[in-house]
């Protein structure tokens, strides 16, 4: 595979080093968000699915009892070992959203978690399609759990997480500013994007909640030292406010289909 086709963004290649404790932070997927997204695109127990950039692995271990044959693609070596212990149905293979080692027409669609506003999607959309067979479908997911305006630690917590530098973050790379967006602008390729919110509360202890956070991108290329200060001011901060009590958090699913033309 060419060196073009390799290409990470420097803040998504910090991921490699934190690949357990992003493991530990990020929680899996609802069996809503996934049934309705099977249901839109006509999916069901004979379908191949692809799941790109999928990580350490918790999509596809949610889409491996729904499809017949499931495709894993995931480019950072520390991820796939994770995956390849997570979701042992899936095929296992290196690669990116811009260079996908599949052959053209393989699969019925294309599932990205978490992961699609790392890509360039000028040029990953093209190939995305090229992988999908006609009509093939592409779901795009994001989780997020909110404490803001919720918890009385909130407002102290995230003045300590403005304290972080962040110089090397974009616009594009921070899903809310929906940036990712642009690429589907004019495109010829798919249908306009059908957008959809599943909520629920979560159950989390402070831990889970700094785990989280420095599982980001921009806190996990931190210096090992900056990161495990800034966890240790985060732990206080929680504890000192909410003790050892489970915290019940909003948790929300975004999807995001199109199809292809």
């Amino acid at each position: 595979m060419g060196s073009e086709g390799r290409r990470l963004d420097p803040l998504a290649e910090a991921f490699a080093g934190s690949a357990d404790s992003y493991d530990r932070a990020r929680p899996g997927y609802e069996d809503e968000p996934l049934d309705w997204a099977f249901q839109e695109l006509g999916l069901d127990g004979r379908s191949v699915v692809l799941d790109l950039a999928a990580g350490t692995g918790k999509l596809s271990q949610a889409l491996a009892p729904r499809a017949g044959q499931l495709i894993a693609v995931e480019p950072l070596a520390g991820m796939r070992r994770l995956l390849a212990a997570r979701a042992p149905e899936a095929t296992l293979l290196d690669g990116t959203a811009e260079q996908i080692p599949i052959g053209d027409g393989s699969v019925d669609a294309v599932f990205v978690g978490e992961a699609f506003h790392w890509f360039d999607g000028v040029r990953a959309l093209p190939e995305i399609h090229r992988v999908l067979r006609p009509g093939g479908g592409l779901a795009l997911l994001w989780h997020h759990v909110s404490w803001h305006d919720r918890e009385p630690w909130a407002e102290q917590f995230d003045a300590r997480l403005r304290e972080v530098p962040a110089p090397d973050v974009r616009p594009e790379n921070r899903p809310h500013t929906l940036r990712w967006q642009e690429a589907f602008a004019g495109n010829a390729l798919f249908t306009p994007l059908e957008h959809r919110e599943f909520w629920h509360l979560t159950t989390v202890d402070a831990e889970q909640i700094v785990q989280l956070v420095l599982s980001w991108s921009y806190v996990a290329a931190l210096p090992e030292a900056d990161r495990e200060r800034l966890g240790h001011d985060l732990s206080q901060i929680v504890h000192n406010h909410a003790g050892d009590v489970p915290l019940e958090l909003p948790f929300v699913t975004q999807v995001y289909l199109t199809r292809t033309l």
